[in-house]
């Protein structure tokens, strides 16, 4: 028995002092890290820019005297910002289409985003976002029109280069408060402009 028990430990050993030694296909260049990349990282290493809205809370808030009392929160730092609203400010509930009153807080984004990134030199990362109460494929969908929605303001009204701005939902899969409640639930439904000195 303890031999058995010996030789099983061993032949487990080696297969993952194997596995461990293993680092599957060799990567020699950029071109190769792309193809072998999931979708979402291949977008994050093609363009080499730190697009993640995920660590937009740990960064500083800025306080940007354009923005004051606009419901538009900015964080981030000389080349890289986030700017954050509610969807309420801009879209009606379970639709993607621009509320009148979006134009004068996407107008002070816009005039932000000129301010700080004087030279023009700039891509813009649109990010959709909804709460958890419709299917996960429907808020995917939702959160894709309405980053859309904004990129297209951005084009159209802002006058920023379309092909600077690309959008990503990410539907119900990033919660920022609770889905339990109506507050939390209103937290999670949000538009995100990440904005990068190119």
């Amino acid at each position: 028995m303890k031999k058995h028990q010996l030789a099983l430990s061993l032949f487990a050993s080696v297969l993952v002092l194997s596995a461990c030694s293993e680092t599957g296909n060799r990567i020699d260049n950029a071109t190769s890290v792309s193809e072998m990349a999931t979708k979402d990282t291949a977008v994050v290493y093609d363009n080499d820019r730190p697009w993640n809205a995920a660590s937009y809370d740990r960064e500083p808030v800025i306080d940007e005297p354009g923005l004051r009392n606009s419901d538009v929160e900015m964080r981030g730092s000389e080349t890289r910002n986030v700017y954050a609203m509610e969807q309420d400010i801009l879209f009606d509930t379970d639709k993607a289409k621009l509320r009148a009153a979006a134009d004068e807080k996407l107008t002070k984004v816009s005039e932000s985003i000129r301010n700080r990134m004087k030279d023009g030199k700039v891509q813009i990362q649109v990010y959709g976002y909804t709460d958890s109460r419709a299917g996960e494929a429907y808020n995917e969908a939702l959160g894709r029109d309405r980053a859309q929605a904004v990129a297209d303001w951005l084009t159209k009204n802002g006058k920023f280069d379309a092909s600077k701005i690309t959008i990503e939902s990410k539907g119900q899969t990033e919660p920022v408060a609770t889905n339990e409640t109506a507050a939390g639930r209103q937290e999670n439904r949000r538009v995100e402009i990440v904005v990068i000195r190119s």
